[in-house]
Parts: C-alpha cells; structure tokens; sequence
C-alpha cells in the first residue's frame, strides 16, 4: 500500500494476505467495480497502492494487463512471488510513488486505487495525476473510508494515516473542477471491527468513480 512511512507496510507485507477483514473488503470493492463500470478484456488497468496484489489478480480475470504499483519494496516482494506462484504473465509489479516519482510513459483504461487515499498527504495532486495516466474515456475507481473520528486504524497504523476518511460529495466537487466525467458513488462494503473500547464499530467503505 501507498504510504509516507513505508516501515508499517515492510512489516506486515508477510501477513497481509491472511487478514480477513482485508480479504473481504477487497473482494467487495472487486465486485463492486464490476457492477459500476463496464469492464472489458481489452483494457490495460492500474493497480495503485496495489499490497501484495489482492485486486491486481482479482481484475486480472477481467482485463487485459495490470501494472500493480506500490511504494513499498515489502508488499511488492510478496506480490513477485505470488505472480511467479501462479504463473500470472498479465500482471506486471513495479514500484512507483506518485507523491514523489515523475508520472510514467504508460497510460491505463481503468486505474483503481483501493484504501490508499487517506495515506496520501495531497488528495487533489494525486487525483490530478490519475487523469493523466488515464487515456481519453479511461475510468478511475477509488474505494476508502467515509469519515470517522480517528479510530480505525490501530496504534501502529495511525502514524500513515493523512486523512480520517473522506467525505465522498467533497470528492465528487473536486473530481468535476479536475475535469473528471460522471462521477458517482456507491457503499461497497462495511467493515465491522472492534476498535480501542473494545466495543465494535461499522466503518461504510465507499466506491468512486469517474471517467476522464
């Protein structure tokens, strides 16, 4: 996954795959993109912030090729093998850092970018950089948290977390002065976890999206 401090993501690269909250959040973002947007064997789709590549094998069913991009050398070393495991030849892992790296030459159809955004400081600098890797008509879907008061991420989680979800119609108006096209929101998922009370709290995750 994306993040500023890459450490937490090195250490739980190894364990990320057997979490089942994450296994069942992913799974309904998956399923949700493939309700909300006309998906094709054709396309070449971007996996930001892909982890140990949870979504890239997923989609890779749907589309022609996936990139699956992290900034964590951790993540990216569990998904390698986890590609030649499998033989995935449409799955290609590459490290990138779209808060620091230059946009690279290729440019994507679909580009999802899953629980990702509330690690990145500038939300409107990434969402500006996704409208320029997308190809005319290309999609971007992106899926996180509502806004919640600071208590969903654990203690060693927390210092990643730039924003405490988003409110999704404030995403909507910054989507439309980027120059993005019918863009709109559904809930995917809700992930039901305890958190420092002890007590179980349901946290709505959000899927966006919008089409350059």
């Amino acid at each position: 996954m994306q993040a500023n401090e890459p450490s937490y993501f090195e250490q739980m690269a190894a364990t990320w795959d057997v979490n089942p909250v994450i296994r069942s959040l992913v799974e309904a973002v998956v399923e949700a993109i493939l309700r909300q947007v006309q998906v094709t064997s054709r396309m070449a789709m971007l996996d930001y912030g892909c982890g140990t590549g949870l979504v890239s094998f997923l989609m890779a069913k749907h589309v022609a090729t996936v990139t699956a991009a992290d900034s964590s050398e951790g993540m990216l070393a569990v998904l390698r093998k986890k590609i030649a495991a499998s033989d995935a030849t449409t799955i290609r892992a590459v490290p990138l850092d779209l808060e620091r790296d230059s946009l690279p030459d290729d440019r994507y159809d679909l580009i999802v970018v899953n629980m990702v955004m509330h690690h990145v400081a500038d939300t409107e600098k990434m969402l500006r950089n996704f409208y320029s890797l997308l190809r005319p008509g290309g999609t971007l879907c992106i899926s996180d948290l509502d806004t919640e008061p600071a208590i969903f991420h654990d203690a060693q989680a927390a210092p990643t977390v730039r924003h405490f979800g988003f409110d999704r119609e404030c995403l909507l108006n910054l989507l439309g002065e980027i120059g993005y096209l019918g863009a709109q929101h559904t809930t995917a998922h809700v992930v039901r976890k305890p958190i420092a009370s002890g007590e179980e709290r349901d946290f709505p995750i959000f899927l966006l999206t919008a089409r350059r």
